[in-house]
């Protein structure tokens, strides 16, 4: 779920409880003064413009006025992860547009950020994509071009610039989230090296058919190495 739906969601629920407290306290104050409906529910906004709260319902209406500053911070995170998603784009794709012959290295964990050190120290230009706000910060510490988005959604391979890319590396933990980054690089640029992470032997195939140019098994590789060096002549 990204932050637009996780806000939206958040209003939704501050504005069902709301409307509940309202026709609630409405009801019991029409019944109380015998008001008309109309008459109680503009009451109870008088009540919460100046600030009177001495009536018999006066918790109810001090919960009321605490739940609608509740709604009132919702609306605004909602507003704000409305607007980053709309113009974030935008700025990515501003900060990528002068990269060319670059690397697009999906998922900023201790794969993808080695490959990106690797890369930077052969001063070849790199941008990560991460979605986990606190990793991207790290990396941007760390002085890399960083896109804070989903590296599965395709739209975030435009903001990297793609079509002047020389690779992409997907290395997310997932083999179906790497599924999804190598099938929307191979759709965005045809002949991009695409090298791809892989954890299970089954899906090397399926890796290749959806574009993937190589396929790595850490835990293969690794223990390849690990053999080699212990059979290496002192």
């Amino acid at each position: 779920m990204d932050g637009v739906n996780e806000s939206l969601q958040k209003v939704l629920v501050a504005a069902i409880i709301i409307i509940i407290m309202v026709v609630l306290l409405t009801i019991l104050i029409s019944e109380e003064r015998g008001l008309t409906f109309k008459a109680a529910f503009v009451s109870i906004f008088v009540a919460l413009e100046t600030f009177n709260f001495d009536s018999s319902f006066g918790i109810l209406l001090l919960f009321l006025s605490l739940f609608l500053g509740v709604f009132a911070v919702y609306i605004l995170e909602f507003l704000v992860a409305s607007i980053r998603k709309e113009f974030g784009g935008v700025v990515y794709m501003a900060q990528s547009v002068r990269l060319k012959h670059h690397s697009i290295i999906c998922g900023g964990g201790r794969i993808g950020e080695r490959i990106a050190i690797l890369l930077k120290e052969r001063h070849k230009p790199v941008i990560i994509i991460e979605s986990d706000e606190i990793r991207a910060m790290e990396l941007k510490k760390a002085r890399f071009k960083v896109i804070r988005e989903s590296a599965i959604d395709e739209k975030t391979m435009k903001m990297a610039n793609i079509r002047y890319a020389d690779a992409v590396f997907a290395c997310l933990g997932q083999d179906v989230d790497n599924f999804l980054v190598v099938l929307n690089a191979h759709e965005a640029k045809k002949d991009v090296k695409i090298v791809t992470r892989c954890n299970a032997i089954k899906n090397v195939n399926k890796f290749k058919q959806l574009g993937a140019s190589e396929v790595v098994l850490p835990e293969i590789v690794g223990a390849d190495r690990m053999l080699y060096l212990s059979e290496k002549r002192r």
